[in-house]
């Protein structure tokens, strides 16, 4: 009984560690004909020191535990191989070539091995993600086997995962051939959609750059270029349209690099971070040497440096809707659709390449694509964003445009003030000095040229109303001699003396002048010859009744008068001189006297 108690309790200990530590029995067959994928039942071998190899597993199945799993594909981030082991089954007695595709299109190794039911290897397939693309096993951008599975029989699928860095998945997608090539297609143009939006979204808002030359678009083209490329090498899609000697992952780690630092400078440039938020704006150019270093890592070979790299600054990106938030509410910024774009690519990456890496959210086909998905978004609305941003250019513009013609506007009025002020100016200067040409500098009545001028005036005046126009002419009796008795002082006073009298009786209509040294001319209407003679004997009384002080003395004079009257008027030389005539008839008669012309008589 002894003996039996310790064989049952022994038995007992290996099952209870059997279940501790996994089994070493292969899983349940998956129906190829039935199934989907691996997550009904596969187990999971970790490989901490990379000892492991297929003719080991085979040779030794027994010495290995496997741990059963069931769902659950993510085993999160890890740095050494996985092996992963399924069974397969095949109903279908038309189909045998079934397509086995990794998921995930991550990993940048795959060592993939059939073994048969009797533990004999059938055949074996190599992914390498730097592989040349006529190299792979299947003409696809990721990791894709092609199985040949007979009807009827049981078959064990090894497979050896390695990624560089990022989470590592334990799920195959099983597919008929037409199946697979469906599939592909809708694949291919949802990522095709999304690389021709991202380019086209570049070159546009590069052509807009040149057009309006405000560099926020240059920093936009810049980030959807970016993004595209960054996303054709994530995906491995770069290599299948450019690069088909294949695609090492340090592309990824370059353009990841570029996508960083186009990132963080377009933010900067958008929410115009160096007028809004200075700190802020230091903060992120002091961050974006994290892009150099990406790139330089990548480009040198260290990709699980740069990938490191890549993760810190998954958290930097993280902070920029946030960011673009806090100007929304706080700063009253209209940034709305760039915050709204952010989040959903801030979130869309985060469940991709965060979330889903460390298993937190389940790895299926919506988690898959919610980097590109969200990608695509987000460039939507920046370009929505950034056609409200060319609106906002162009109205600011036409502000600036509609200020600079107001203020050409008032210049040009100001100007207009100043030449009409000028020209007004100038209107009276030339009046004046007009008026200074056809005055008189000692007495201010018109001179020679100004009575010669205004004489065709009146002339025409007195034939039009059919009046006698009567032509005196004045001298000052004995000038000479108070030039030479008192000097200049004494005559300039003297005429200045005169001018005034004479001025003082002419009428408005008359035209008064001094035309000599001491001779005054005037033109002025008449009724007849009388009244000629009355106005001229009222001019020399009112002369000779001045009282002209010079020098303390009190000095008279006298003048001499001589007039001719006519009728329609013509020739001035002709009136000036007959009334010349009787004016020095007056001098020969004893000076201080008028004198009407007279026709002379004939024998």
């Amino acid at each position: 009984m002894n003996k039996l108690a310790r064989r049952l309790l022994g038995l007992c200990v290996l099952l209870l560690s059997l279940s501790a530590y996994g089994a070493s029995v292969p899983p349940k067959a998956l129906d190829v004909a039935q199934v989907k994928n691996t997550d009904d039942a596969y187990q999971i071998l970790h490989d901490h020191a990379d000892s492991y190899s297929i003719e080991s597993l085979l040779a030794a199945p027994n010495e290995v535990q496997w741990q059963d799993y069931q769902g659950q594909v993510s085993r999160g981030v890890l740095t050494h191989p996985v092996w992963m082991r399924f069974s397969l089954f095949n109903s279908d007695n038309e189909q045998t070539q079934y397509i086995l595709e990794h998921t995930d299109p991550g990993p940048f190794r795959i060592d993939l091995y059939l073994v048969d039911s009797n533990g004999e290897l059938v055949s074996s397939h190599y992914y390498h993600r730097e592989l040349p693309y006529w190299e792979r096993p299947f003409p696809n951008p990721g990791p894709t086997f092609s199985l040949d599975l007979k009807t009827g029989q049981n078959y064990i699928v090894y497979a050896r995962i390695q990624a560089t860095f990022g989470g590592l998945f334990s799920q195959f997608a099983l597919w008929t051939p037409e199946d697979f090539v469906r599939y592909e297609t809708l694949e291919t143009m949802l990522y095709g959609g999304a690389y021709t939006a991202f380019m086209l979204f570049s070159f546009l808002s590069l052509l807009v750059f040149f057009a309006i030359r405000e560099r926020t678009f240059l920093s936009y083209s810049a980030l959807t270029f970016t993004s595209c490329m960054l996303l054709m090498n994530l995906d491995a899609h770069w290599a299948v349209l450019f690069q088909a000697s294949g695609a090492p992952v340090g592309n990824a780690t370059f353009w990841g690099g570029i996508y960083y630092f186009a990132a963080l400078t377009f933010v900067r440039d958008y929410l115009k971070l160096n007028l809004v938020m200075p700190v802020a704006s230091k903060i992120y150019r002091g961050l974006m040497v994290f892009g150099p270093v990406i790139i330089g890592l990548g480009l040198l070979g260290y990709a699980k440096a740069a990938g490191a790299f890549m993760m810190l600054t998954g958290p930097v990106l993280l902070t920029i809707p946030f960011l673009a938030l806090y100007l929304c509410v706080v700063k009253k910024r209209n940034v709305k659709l760039f915050t709204l774009a952010w989040f959903i690519y801030g979130t869309a990456i985060l469940i991709q390449f965060g979330l889903r890496q460390v298993g937190l959210i389940e790895h299926q086909p919506l988690t898959i694509y919610t980097g590109v998905i969200g990608g695509v978004i987000e460039m939507c609305l920046l370009a929505v964003s950034m056609g409200f941003k060319i609106l906002e250019i162009k109205n600011q513009r036409d502000q600036v445009r509609e200020a600079y013609v107001a203020q050409l506007e008032s210049f040009s009025e100001q100007l207009e003030h100043q030449v009409k002020e000028k020209t007004r100016e100038l209107e009276v200067a030339r009046s004046l000095a007009e008026k200074e040409a056809r005055t008189d500098a000692l007495t201010r009545l018109y001179n020679r040229r100004a009575f010669e001028e205004l004489a065709g005036q009146k002339f025409s005046n007195v034939t039009r109303h059919r009046k006698m126009l009567a032509t005196i002419l004045v001298d000052i009796d004995k000038f000479k001699q108070v030039n030479d008795k008192l000097g200049h002082k004494g005559g300039d006073l003297v005429l200045k003396a005169v001018a005034e009298a004479l001025h003082s009786l002419v009428r408005e209509s008359d035209v008064l002048a001094r035309i000599g040294g001491e001779e005054f001319a005037i033109l002025a209407e008449t009724e007849d010859l009388n009244g000629a003679f009355q106005f001229c004997e009222r001019l020399r009384r009112s002369v000779a009744e001045l009282e002209i002080s010079v020098d303390e003395q009190t000095l008279v004079t006298s003048i001499s008068l001589g007039c001719y009257c006519c009728y329609a008027p013509q020739d001035l030389s002709l009136m000036l001189s007959r009334a010349d005539i009787a004016m020095y008839q007056s001098k020969q008669l004893g000076r201080n006297r008028t004198t009407l012309w007279q026709p002379a008589k004939t024998g």
